[in-house]
C-alpha cells in the first residue's frame, strides 16, 4: 500500500485456510487506508455460477466513474454485467475497461480494492480481476485478495500459516472470559491446530459456567448420525477422551486399560477424523466433547470417571482425582463430599470462582446430610454468581431452596436471592431486600451479618436509595465502640450523624482494610468508594488496583464491572485518559456478556474531562424528578465538569446545585468543588460561599493534600489580593505533592486566569502554559482550549491544535498509545483491551507511523506535543 500511495499500484493475495482471519486482515488494510478510497467486494457461493456477478458489484460501487468511461468500454461493461442488452462483449475489452474504471476511481486519491472470498468468485470476474492486478503498476491503487485456494498463483502472495504454540496460547488466554486451568488451556490450544478462529471459538465456549475446566460443557446439539457407526470400544474410548479434560495420553491409556479398551479402538476414531492420538489427545471439533458426553448414559459416564479416578494420582493431583471419583458413583457419600471440600481451594487456584463453584456444587449433590447439602448448594450458588454464571447459580439455588430448613440456611438464601436481584435491577426494592436479609443473618448467623450489612450499605450508596437503609442503621448507632468493624461504624456515622464523626473510623478502615470480619470482596469494594470520598489518593489507587487484579484472577465477573469503573475513575484523576477508556470499554464488554446494566459513571466523567457530551448526561432532568441513583448524580457532576471546562459556569452551577442533599459518597466533595467554581464565576457568590463552607469542612476532616489543595483553589476564587494569591500557590503546592494531575492542572489554570485579570501577564503566561500543556497531554481538550484562550489574552500566541504530519489516531490507537506511554507491555495492553498482543503490535506500528516516531521511547514527546489529537 505504501507503493500505491506513491502512485505505483500493487496487488497481493492473502492465502490461508478458513478461520485464519483473512477477512480481519482486509479490515486492517481498510483501517490503514485512512484518506484513501476503499472499495470492498466478496465472492458469494450462490453467485459463483453467474458470469460477471462480482464485476457487477464493482461497477455498482463506481457508478460515477462508469459514466466517464469511453463509450465502447462503458458499453462492454454494461453488457457484461447485465445493465444493457447486446451481444457478448470481447473479454479483453471488458478487462481493459475494468482497469480503466479503477484508474479513474484512483485519480483524486489512492484507491484500495479489497476482494474477500476469492474462491467463491465467478470465473469470469476472477479472470478480469487477475488481468487488472497484473497491470496495476501505473495506477495509485492497491488490490488485495483473500483466498483459501491457489487462485492468482502468479501474483505476490502472503501465506497465513498456523500460529505457533506460544502465539496460540497468548491469543486464547487473552480472549478467555474467566480463568481456566493452564493444563486445560494447553489442550484447547492443541485442538485448535494454530487456527485463530478455532482458538477464539474455544475461548468463547469457556463461559463462567464451564466448571473451571474440570467438567465438560455439554451441548444440546445432536451428532448421532456421525457417531452411530462406531464400534463399542471406539465409542467408549471417545467418551473417555471427552471426559478427560487435559488431553493427557498417558492418563487416557491408563484409564482405557482399566476399561479393557485395546489400542485398536483408536484406529476407527482416527480414520474418521474424530480424535487424534499423539502428544495430545485432541478432538476434531470443540463441540464434539460436550455432544459425546451428553449422549452417553449415566452408567457409562460413571464407568469412565471411575477409570479416570484410578488413573489419576491422588497425591500429585488430588483435585482431579476427587473430581472423577465424585462422578464415578451416584450414591450419597459424605466421604466423597469431604474429599471434594478438601481440594476446593486448590481447584479455585487453577480455575478461579467457576472451579470453586463446580466443586461446591458437586459436594452438595453427593452429601448425605440435608443441612450440609443445603449449605453447600448455597455456597456453590454464591460462587457461581460471583463468576457471573447466572444459570448455574440458579440451579444450585434451586437445590438449596428444596433442602433448606434451618434458620441459618434460610437467612443465607435470603441474602443470596437479594444479591442476585440487585445484580439485575439495582432499584430501591432490591436494596430493601438486602437490608432485610442482613437483619435475618444478624439473628441466624451473626458472624455473617457485618459483611451483609456492608453489602446493603454499599448497594444503598451506589444507587442513592439511602432511605431503604434506615431500618438497619438505627440499631447500629447504639452499638458499643469496637463491637462492629471500623468500616461499618464509619459508614453508619456518615449516614446518620454526618461526615465529621465518620472521617476518623473511615480513615482507619481504608488504611487497614483486611479486618477479618470486613474482608469480603464487596466490603473491599466499598472501601474503594470510601477512599475516594475521603480524597485519599494513595489508598484509593492501591485498593482499586489490588482488588481489580484479584477479581480478574478469580474470574469474579459479578463485581468486575464495579471495580473496572472505580479504577477508571482513578485513572481519570491521574490524567491517564487512555487507560481509563480501556477500563470503561472492558466494563462495558463484561456487562454486555452478562446481560446486566452498564455502569456509566466513569464514561460520563471521562467524556466531560475530554470536553465531550455523553448520552448519560441527559438524565439530569430525571434526577430532579426523583431518580437519585449515583449514575444519574454522576451525570450531573460530569455535566458540571464539562460546563466549567467550556466556561458555561452558570450551567455548571445549575447542574449540580440541587443534588448535594441527595446523599451518597464520593460525589459530594467532588460536586462541591464544581459548584464553587461555577457559582463564583457566574456571580452567584452566596451559593459559592455556602458550597465552600461544606467543602472546607470536609477537607479539614480529610486533611489530605488532594482535599486541602482543591479547597484552597476553591477558596481563592472568592478571595482577592495577597490572600487569594497565597491560596492559589498553596493549592498548586499541595496538589503537586499528589498524583491527581487533573486538579493540579486546574489549579494552574485558575491561578493563571487570576494573574491575567490583574495585568501580570508574564507570570500568567508561565502558569497558563503549564496548564495548557498538562491538559493537552492528558486530552482534556475543553480545559486546554480554555487555557489557550487565556494565553492569547496574556499575550502568547498558541499554535492551533493539529493532527501533526500524519493522520489522526483512531480511538483504539489512542488507547493503545496511552497504555504504551505508561510503560505497559504489549501483553498487558492486550489483556486490558481484550485483544491479542499481535493486534497491539499492529496498532502500535500504525501509531508510530502516524506520529512520525520509531519507538516507544519517543511516545512521551509525541503525546506531550498533542500530535495524537
Amino acid at each position: 500500500m505504501t507503493a500505491a500511495a506513491a502512485g505505483s499500484g500493487s496487488a497481493l493475495v492473502i492465502r490461508g485456510l478458513a478461520g485464519f482471519e483473512k477477512s480481519t486482515l482486509l479490515g486492517y488494510a481498510a483501517d490503514l487506508a485512512s484518506g484513501w478510497r476503499v472499495v470492498r467486494l466478496r465472492g458469494v457461493i450462490e453467485e459463483a455460477s453467474l458470469p460477471y456477478s462480482a464485476l457487477h458489484l464493482l461497477c455498482s460501487a463506481l457508478g460515477r466513474e462508469m459514466a466517464r468511461l469511453a463509450p465502447h468500454q462503458r458499453e462492454a461493461l454494461e453488457i457484461a454485467v447485465g445493465l444493457r442488452a447486446g451481444a457478448a462483449p470481447d473479454r479483453l475489452v471488458v478487462c481493459v475497461a475494468t482497469g480503466r474504471l479503477l484508474a479513474l476511481a484512483a485519480e483524486a486519491r489512492p484507491l484500495v480494492c479489497l476482494v474477500d472470498d476469492v474462491h467463491w468468485l465467478d470465473t469470469a470476474s476472477a479472470d478480469v480481476f487477475a488481468f487488472v492486478a497484473r497491470r496495476a503498476a501505473p495506477t495509485a491503487m492497491a488490490l488485495l485478495f483473500a483466498d483459501r485456494d491457489e487462485a492468482f498463483a502468479d501474483l505476490p502472495g502472503l501465506p497465513l500459516g498456523e500460529l505457533d504454540y506460544a502465539d496460540s496460547r497468548e491469543l486464547i488466554e487473552t480472549a478467555l472470559p474467566s480463568p481456566l486451568d493452564h493444563a486445560v488451556v494447553a489442550r484447547m490450544v492443541a485442538e485448535a491446530h494454530g487456527n485463530p478462529r478455532a482458538l477464539l471459538e474455544r475461548a468463547a465456549e469457556a463461559s463462567p459456567g464451564n466448571l473451571g475446566g474440570y467438567g465438560v460443557a455439554t451441548s444440546a446439539e445432536s451428532s448421532a448420525t456421525s457417531l452411530a457407526g462406531l464400534a463399542p470400544d471406539s465409542s467408549l474410548l471417545l467418551l473417555l477422551a471427552a471426559a478427560e479434560p487435559l488431553g493427557d495420553p498417558v492418563r487416557l491409556w491408563r484409564a482405557a486399560d482399566r476399561l479393557r479398551i485395546t489400542p485398536e479402538a483408536a484406529e476407527q476414531l482416527e480414520s474418521e477424523g474424530l480424535v487424534s492420538f499423539g502428544t495430545w489427545v485432541t478432538l476434531r471439533d470443540s463441540r464434539l466433547r460436550g455432544i459425546v458426553y451428553r449422549q452417553a448414559v449415566a452408567a457409562t459416564r460413571q464407568r469412565v470417571h471411575s477409570a479416570l479416578a484410578a488413573a489419576t494420582d491422588p497425591l500429585t493431583e488430588p483435585d482431579r482425582h476427587a473430581w472423577h471419583l465424585a462422578h464415578a458413583f451416584a450414591d450419597l457419600d459424605d466421604d466423597v463430599t469431604t474429599q471434594l471440600l478438601n481440594v476446593t481451594e486448590q481447584a479455585a487456584g487453577r480455575g478461579g470462582a467457576p472451579a470453586e463453584a463446580a466443586f461446591l456444587a458437586r459436594a452438595a449433590v453427593r452429601s448425605a446430610d440435608p443441612v450440609g447439602r443445603a449449605r453447600l448448594a448455597i455456597a456453590a450458588a454464591e460462587s457461581f454468581h460471583a463468576a457471573g454464571a447466572s444459570q448455574a447459580a440458579a440451579r444450585s439455588l434451586a437445590i438449596a431452596v428444596r433442602e433448606s430448613a434451618d434458620a441459618h440456611s434460610q437467612a443465607r438464601l435470603a441474602r443470596l436471592h437479594a444479591r442476585m436481584t440487585f445484580y439485575v435491577s439495582r432499584n430501591r426494592a432490591a436494596v430493601a431486600e438486602l437490608v432485610r436479609a442482613a437483619e435475618k443473618l444478624a439473628t441466624a448467623a451473626p458472624f455473617l451479618a457485618e459483611a451483609a450489612r456492608l453489602e446493603a450499605i454499599g448497594a444503598g450508596l451506589f444507587t442513592g436509595h439511602l432511605d431503604a437503609l434506615r431500618p438497619m442503621l438505627a440499631p447500629l448507632t447504639d452499638c458499643a465502640p469496637g463491637s462492629i468493624g471500623p468500616l461499618l461504624a464509619g459508614l453508619t456515622r456518615l449516614l446518620t450523624t454526618g461526615y465529621e464523626t465518620a472521617a476518623e473510623p473511615l480513615k482507619l478502615a481504608i488504611r487497614t482494610p483486611g479486618a477479618k470480619r470486613e474482608a469480603g470482596p464487596r466490603s473491599r469494594l466499598l472501601a474503594c468508594l470510601v477512599a475516594a470520598d475521603l480524597w485519599d489518593a494513595e489508598p484509593w489507587d492501591k485498593l482499586t488496583s489490588t482488588e481489580l487484579t484479584r477479581a480478574r484472577k478469580a474470574g469474579a465477573r459479578a463485581t468486575l464491572p464495579y471495580l473496572l469503573t472505580h479504577r477508571a475513575l482513578v485513572e481519570i484523576h491521574l490524567g491517564s485518559f487512555g487507560s481509563a477508556q480501556a477500563l470503561v470499554d472492558e466494563a462495558g464488554a463484561v456487562t454486555r456478556s452478562a446481560g446486566t446494566s452498564s455502569f456509566p459513571h466513569a464514561a460520563t466523567l471521562l467524556a466531560a474531562w475530554r470536553g465531550l457530551d455523553h448520552p448519560e448526561m441527559a438524565v439530569s432532568g430525571n434526577v430532579r424528578s426523583g431518580d437519585e441513583t449515583q449514575s444519574a448524580t454522576m451525570a450531573l457532576h460530569a455535566t458540571a465538569v464539562l460546563r466549567n471546562g467550556l466556561e458555561d459556569h452558570a450551567e455548571a452551577a445549575a447542574a449540580i446545585r440541587d443534588q448535594l442533599d441527595s446523599g451518597g459518597t464520593a460525589l459530594v466533595g467532588w460536586a462541591l468543588a464544581e459548584l464553587v467554581e461555577g457559582a463564583a464565576r457566574s456571580g452567584d457568590r452566596d451559593a459559592a460561599t455556602a458550597a465552600l463552607a461544606q467543602l472546607s469542612e470536609r477537607a479539614g476532616h480529610s486533611r489530605t493534600d488532594w482535599a486541602l489543595g482543591v479547597a484552597a483553589r476553591s477558596k481563592a476564587l472568592l478571595e482577592s489580593g495577597a490572600e487569594a494569591e497565597a491560596l492559589y500557590r498553596e493549592a498548586i503546592e499541595r496538589l503537586a505533592r499528589t498524583r491527581i494531575k487533573t486538579h493540579l492542572a486546574r489549579a494552574h489554570l485558575v491561578y493563571g486566569e487570576w494573574l491575567t485579570a490583574r495585568g501580570r501577564r508574564a507570570d500568567a503566561r508561565a502558569t497558563l502554559r503549564t496548564a495548557h500543556e498538562a491538559f493537552t497531554r492528558m486530552g482534556a481538550m475543553a480545559f486546554a482550549d480554555r487555557a489557550s484562550r487565556k494565553l492569547s489574552t496574556a499575550g502568547e500566541r498558541v499554535q492551533p491544535r493539529t493532527n501533526g504530519a500524519g493522520s489522526p489516531l483512531t480511538t483504539q490507537e489512542s488507547r493503545i498509545a496511552a497504555l504504551a506511554h505508561e510503560g505497559r507491555t504489549n501483553r498487558e495492553i492486550a489483556v486490558a483491551l481484550m485483544i491479542s498482543a499481535r493486534t497491539v503490535e499492529y496498532h502500535l506500528h500504525k501509531v508510530f507511523t502516524k506520529l512520525s516516531i520509531a519507538s516507544r521511547a519517543e511516545l512521551h514527546r509525541a503525546l506531550s506535543e498533542g500530535r495524537s489529537k
